[in-house]
Formats: structure tokens, C-alpha cells, sequence
């Protein structure tokens, strides 16, 4: 729980720098026309002077795994998250709004939890926290038989990010931006 809760305060905190940022360069944007143009932008846009992959699909320079990982493991149905194409980021919706469908793709989530409960029961060796994760796979209680043994539950959040991050390596790669 504590990996998944630092992600969020970590994507969080993006979000809110990147909205104080924006009216700051709008304002720059409209006051400083006198001065020389900007530098292009480091990270490659949609379009034109984009590097073309192999396949001839675009590929995508810098793009926010961390945001991905946290936004795929949210089971909240709250927030629909969705990735940014031109800049890497990943976008927060709350409010079902429609985003331009060729600049943002929606995020897949995780079909669930169980599953990866199961296949990380799988990994261990015989003993009585296997046993007892194996009754609990399915409850609530699950997360606090994982607190019984330090060890175990480390396995288990890193068992779960790595998941988590294959599937959205594979994501990225149907994407075409991997």
C-alpha cells in the first residue's frame, strides 16, 4: 500500500506543478513577443520533425512510467487517466470529459487484483504465510496477512509493480511507442 500511495502523491504533484507552470508560460507566451523566438522544445512533438520508428508510427522520447504504473494499478474508478502524446505525461479526468482522441489515449487499467494475488502466491515457497495468503486471495483480510511478514510484503509490491509495468510496456508497444 505504501508504494502505491507514494506514486499518487508523486503523480499529484506533478499535476500541480504542471498547472502552475502553464499560466506562466501563457503569460510569457503573450508578453514577450519582442524577445527572440524560443528554443524548440527538447522533447519531440506530434507531427512534424518527430523521429519515425520502423514501423512508421511515431515514437515518443520521454513518457512518464511512473505516472502509467500509478494510474494502471488505481482501482478507484474514480479518475480516468490518459497519456499525453505529445509531451509523455500522464492526465487526470474526473469528470468524463472527451480529450482529443489522436493527442490522448486512455490508459488501460488492471483487470484484477486477484489475479495477481494468485500469481504471486504462486512464486512462494510452501509454508504457512502461502497457506494463509491462499485463504485470504479474495478477501480484504489479504493485505493484512501481508503485513504479518515484512519480507513477503516487499515481494508482493514488487511482484505487483513488475507486473504492472510489463503490461504497460506492452501497452506503450501497441502503441507504437516502444
Amino acid at each position: 500500500m505504501a508504494v502505491s500511495f507514494f506514486q499518487k502523491i508523486r503523480l499529484a504533484l506533478r499535476g500541480w506543478s504542471r498547472r502552475r507552470e502553464q499560466p506562466e508560460q501563457e503569460f510569457l507566451r503573450k508578453n514577450v513577443s519582442w524577445a527572440p523566438a524560443p528554443a524548440p522544445p527538447s522533447q519531440p512533438s506530434i507531427g512534424a520533425g518527430r523521429p519515425e520508428t520502423a514501423a512508421g508510427t511515431a515514437a515518443l522520447q520521454a513518457v512518464d512510467l511512473e505516472g502509467l504504473q500509478a494510474a494502471y494499478l488505481d482501482n478507484s474508478g474514480v479518475i480516468a487517466y490518459y497519456l499525453d502524446l505529445e509531451n509523455g505525461e500522464v492526465v487526470e479526468s474526473r469528470d468524463g470529459a472527451a480529450l482529443d482522441a489522436s493527442r490522448f489515449k486512455r490508459v488501460p487499467v488492471r483487470k484484477s487484483e486477484d489475479d495477481d494475488r494468485r500469481a504471486f502466491i504462486e512464486t512462494l515457497e510452501p509454508s504457512d504465510m502461502r497457506m494463509s495468503l491462499m485463504k485470504s486471495v479474495a478477501s480484504s483480510s489479504f493485505r493484512s496477512v501481508l503485513a504479518s511478514d515484512r519480507a513477503t510484503e516487499r515481494a508482493w509490491y514488487n511482484f505487483r509493480n513488475s507486473r504492472a509495468t510489463s503490461a504497460i510496456e506492452q501497452w506503450l508497444k501497441s502503441l507504437g511507442l516502444r
